[in-house]
């Protein structure tokens, strides 16, 4: 086992600064008795195995169901995160918010602190997962969250440990799942022993069994297995809307809530090369980096330490391809040829993304334009050519939100271009299908910048997550807004998973979306307001660059760029 620097919750940091916390009663599961934390307001149980540890020959392995247990299992602690590497990923993501978000010194230098001190534990044996009930209510909806990270880093535990959010009337479920190599590594010889030919999705047949799960256990917490509602943010909303593609995750979940992302722009298949290469191709990589290449690839990997792979888990080629795979039966076809097809489970849902997603991630060095060069333009003119190679004949049209006249303003439209080209868009293009397909469908802006007159971040990526859990950065910049801004996204929330439809007393109205008004909410700066969906024009002027990634992605190589 490891650790790394992990996030942490103000509600996690009471919590354990409390000394013999008072246990819960003996709840009976499917795998064993349990007992969890209990409070006047809630019942916390962390660490529950949901799967049998993914190790030794269970690695790169569907999940398998955990050993059963006769004597109560503690459920105190948090399981460990999947392994991960050390000094990237979420630690460092958080260090650009927090610089850029306008704290003070003192703020910065104190949570950094803090946050060494707190360490996140990662291992190989990590499907657990975590619930948190209120202390009053039965039958209660369920809100199952799947953590960011881009499906490399991340975990689900005490960073979204929020009793405020469950405190509203409903049970909250987060979970680990595999990552990166040990989650969506592909292989022709893994293909070949599993019966149905699937290999590279277990980090998403973990998410799956986790629900399953729930089905089983949910009601022994006080939750409602009928009334199920996924939700996640960056990853997490790709793996929403992944699961929702899905045909094996069918019937386990019943809304659906997809924060900053979607799982449109992700066409990676294990058979076929599409724009990278394919996931059987990044697996033989992964034998050829570490020295086993040739016959029983996978028995010598198995066979290897997490120390001994990280030299293969940290190769940039090979990380570029640990994302879910279509594989022909987790994933028949790509999440965006489903939705255009109509096929996805007819659930209602939440889609939005952030106005300034790209604020901090363009730094991270993602390619400016979803499906385009990585190369990050670095004058008008690369910036020109940039807008005229992917979009042709739109390019002009796109000029007017993205064209400037000097070099020193190249950043900021790169920043907005990620923004619309791999969130905003794909939220709207996602938001057309479900509602087209005749399924209730509502769509989100989230503007709300850090109130500090020397933030420089604008609304970016991850922020609405401070006001869904109720705050998880502590000393965050703050004020009256975010309160009233807090409250009204748990309510939008768990209204939604209630009833499957986000509106409450007291709050404004949300307008459903359809193809006619695009009406979206708009989580803004001072106020909460609908209105049309006011980049509509930039993204439709984008749909021909997508469309063509799309059908490349079923049929071949795309022809050239005509707008």
């Amino acid at each position: 086992m490891g650790k790394l620097p992990g996030l942490i919750s103000i509600a996690g940091l009471l919590l354990l600064g409390a000394c013999s916390p008072q246990l819960t009663d003996v709840l009976h599961t499917t795998s064993g008795p349990i007992q969890g934390v209990s409070s006047d307001q809630s019942h916390i149980f962390r660490g529950i195995p949901y799967a049998a540890p993914p190790v030794g020959d269970l690695r790169w392995r569907p999940p398998q169901p955990p050993a059963a247990w006769t004597q109560p299992l503690t459920a105190t602690q948090y399981g460990p995160a999947c392994w991960q590497e050390a000094g990237s990923g979420n630690a460092s993501f958080l260090q650009r918010l927090t610089e850029g978000a306008g704290m003070n010194v003192f703020a910065q230098w104190l949570l950094g602190t803090s946050l060494s001190l707190m360490e996140m534990s990662v291992a190989e044996d990590c499907l657990t997962l975590n619930i948190i009930v209120p202390t009053d209510g039965d039958n209660l909806p369920v809100m199952f969250w799947i953590h960011g990270g881009g499906h490399q880093f991340g975990d689900g535990g005490q960073t979204y440990e929020s009793t405020a959010l469950a405190g509203r009337g409903v049970v909250l479920v987060t979970i680990n799942y595999r990552l990166g190599l040990y989650g969506f590594m592909s292989h022709p010889e893994l293909a070949a022993e599993h019966p149905h030919g699937s290999s590279g999705n277990y980090g998403m047949l973990d998410q799956i069994a986790a629900l399953q799960w729930v089905r089983d256990n949910i009601a022994t917490f006080g939750g409602d297995p009928d009334n199920v509602t996924i939700f996640g943010e960056s990853a997490g909303g790709h793996s929403v809307g992944q699961l929702v593609a899905s045909p094996l995750a069918r019937d386990l979940f019943h809304r659906a809530i997809a924060q900053s992302g979607t799982g449109f722009y992700q066409f990676q298949a294990t058979d076929a090369a599409h724009e990278r290469m394919s996931g059987f191709d990044a697996g033989r990589k992964v034998a050829e980096v570490l020295g086993v290449s040739g016959a029983n690839e996978i028995s010598a990997l198995r066979e290897l330490s997490v120390e001994a792979l990280m030299p293969a888990a940290s190769d940039a080629e090979i990380a570029a391809t640990l994302h879910p795979q279509i594989d022909g039966y987790v994933l028949p076809r790509s999440t965006a040829e489903v939705f255009y097809a109509g096929d996805q489970a007819p659930v209602p849902l939440i889609v939005g993304s952030n106005e300034d997603e790209g604020s901090v991630l363009y730094y991270f060095g993602i390619a400016p334009v979803d499906g385009g060069p990585a190369q990050m333009p670095g004058s008008v003119t690369e910036l020109d050519e940039l807008l005229q190679s992917q979009f042709g004949d739109a390019a002009g049209d796109l000029g007017a939100f993205y064209g400037v006249d000097d070099d020193g303003d190249v950043n900021y439209a790169a920043e907005q271009l990620v923004a619309d080209t791999w969130f905003g868009r794909h939220a709207f293009y996602m938001a057309q299908q479900h509602s087209a397909a005749g399924h209730p469908t509502y769509l989100y802006f989230y503007e709300r910048r850090p109130p500090s007159d020397t933030q420089t971040i604008g609304a970016s990526h991850a922020l609405e997550l401070n006001h869904v859990f109720g705050g998880f950065i502590p000393m965050w910049p703050s004020d009256d807004r975010d309160t009233q801004l807090t409250d009204e996204m748990q309510r939008y929330w768990t209204s939604f998973a209630d009833t499957g439809v986000p509106g409450a007393h007291g709050i404004p109205e949300w307008t459903p979306f359809d193809s006619l008004q695009s009406m979206e909410i708009v989580f803004g700066h001072e106020q909460t307001f609908g209105r049309p969906a006011a980049r509509k024009d930039r993204y439709l002027s984008m749909h021909g660059q997508f469309e063509r990634r799309l059908q490349s992605a079923i049929q071949g190589p795309p022809g050239p760029p005509t707008g």
